[in-house]
């Protein structure tokens, strides 16, 4: 990678703000960058912010017909984007929060979620993307059966999904180990880089005529008659649509009302040097992520052969690579025994931060802001962003182009200052997150 962690200061990794070089999920080889704008220009939309958010609606759009901009402040996933797990689990984990929103809303999300369960692999094969994008299962792992599992199972099969109760010799054929008693099979799961998937969308919507501009921070936003005009330190683009996707990761001091609007939680996440091939064919012999329940670890092999996992930190431990590295491996060698015959490295070691619209875990749908006549926000994409960002930016993408943002699948809220955005960290770093990790210690989980 050409940067060491030592290199960066401990507050950074707590924050969130680590160089995006010491992310896995980078290529050997630079991605070409986006020349920054120069001058003054127009067109029907312009986006702020290239993440998973950005790139879909950006793309999306284009797809659609719009004459569109999209406005980086440095590179296409800089942000969260380029630091997630990179999982992809595409189904709703929380359906209550339908009920709140009315005008059939909910019901047109749940199905258009379940009809597009698979856009990541759809924009993936469609574009011929570089971005390990695999439909290889997720496996829900548990030493015994667990109600709350088997009844969901049970609710999305009957919405078509292929998700499957397994145990015994069967489980352990598709886990590589004997110690889960218990699993389910999500077959629509899977893995992808969403480093390179976001730039994959990004590159594809420029060859489509979509015009992409890097290192162009928005820095004022100003209504000029029917038009908004978005200036950059070194040009700027008058549209009559606007969408601002960049979450917590770079400001927007023109649209004060959105700070304060989220709840942060950093995770960190690792990655193992490649693995010799005779271990890759006894780990995870089916390819799927496993996660086990309930949810304090989780695993993949990406196409590089190697490890990838992530925790959710102690509070100021955030920069201790060795200490979570040491955690991950002991685990490792306690499920899949195996693997302690086997020099296993770190390779890279990373943080960033999950937006998230809710302090209740997985209540966390993104945000989507109607602030003006043509000015939106599209932020907090939490934990499900792999699967949220290229859902619901199709949704939203073809939306605007059509000018008809009315058939976009969920409601526009108003932003709304949060009184402690601190909350939910405080319950899942200072509380949720150790119980686990003593009932882990204990065997109780």
């Amino acid at each position: 990678m050409g940067l060491s962690n030592a290199l960066v200061d401990r507050s950074a990794f707590e924050r969130g703000r680590v160089p995006i070089e010491l992310s896995g999920w980078l290529p050997a080889v630079a991605l070409p960058t986006y020349a920054a704008l120069n001058g003054d220009i127009e067109t029907d939309i312009v986006v702020i912010g290239a993440g998973l958010a950005g790139g879909a609606t950006f793309l999306h759009m284009v797809e659609a017909g719009a004459r569109a901009v999209l406005l980086e402040a440095r590179q296409p996933a800089n942000g969260a984007s380029g630091r997630n797990a990179g999982h992809y689990l595409p189904y709703l984990d929380d359906l209550e929060t339908f009920k709140k929103w009315g005008g059939g809303k909910g019901e047109r999300l749940f199905d258009f979620a379940v009809a597009n369960r698979n856009i990541a692999y759809a924009i993936s094969a469609k574009y011929e993307l570089d971005a390990d994008c695999r439909q290889l299962g997720m496996i829900n792992a548990a030493q015994r059966p667990i109600a709350s599992l088997a009844k969901k199972a049970r609710f999305w099969r009957q919405h078509g999904y292929s998700v499957d109760e397994v145990g015994g010799k069967e489980l352990a054929a598709l886990v590589g180990t004997d110690h889960y008693d218990y699993g389910l099979v999500w077959r629509e799961g899977g893995r992808l880089n969403p480093y390179l998937f976001t730039n994959g969308m990004v590159s594809a919507a420029q060859a489509l005529g979509g015009s992409v501009y890097g290192d162009s921070p928005a820095v004022s936003c100003s209504r000029e008659g029917s038009h908004w005009r978005i200036r950059t330190p070194t040009g700027s683009v008058m549209a009559r649509k606007v969408v601002v996707c960049t979450a917590g990761y770079e400001n927007t001091p023109f649209l004060p009302e959105l700070d304060r609007g989220s709840y942060p939680l950093v995770a960190t996440a690792l990655a193992t040097k490649p693995l010799p091939s005779e271990l890759v064919k006894q780990l995870m012999p089916s390819g799927a992520v496993i996660e086990q329940h309930p949810g304090l670890y989780h695993m993949l092999v990406d196409g590089r052969d190697r490890l990838i996992s992530s925790t959710i930190p102690a509070v100021g431990k955030a920069h201790d690579a060795a200490l979570y590295f040491s955690a991950f491996r002991a685990w490792l060698n306690k499920i899949f025994p195996v693997s302690r015959d086997f020099k296993i490295e770190l390779d890279a070691y990373w943080s960033g931060i999950m937006y998230n619209s809710s302090a209740v875990y997985h209540q966390d749908y993104p945000s989507v802001h109607h602030l003006g006549d043509g000015l939106y926000a599209f932020l907090n994409l939490g934990s499900w962003g792999n699967f949220m960002g290229p859902l619901l930016g199709k949704s939203l993408g073809e939306s605007l182009a059509a000018d008809r943002p009315d058939d976009f699948v969920m409601p526009f809220v108003a932003p709304k200052r949060k009184m402690w955005p601190g909350q939910f960290a405080f319950a899942v770093r200072r509380v949720g997150v150790p119980a686990l990790r003593l009932a882990d210690r204990l065997n109780l989980s």
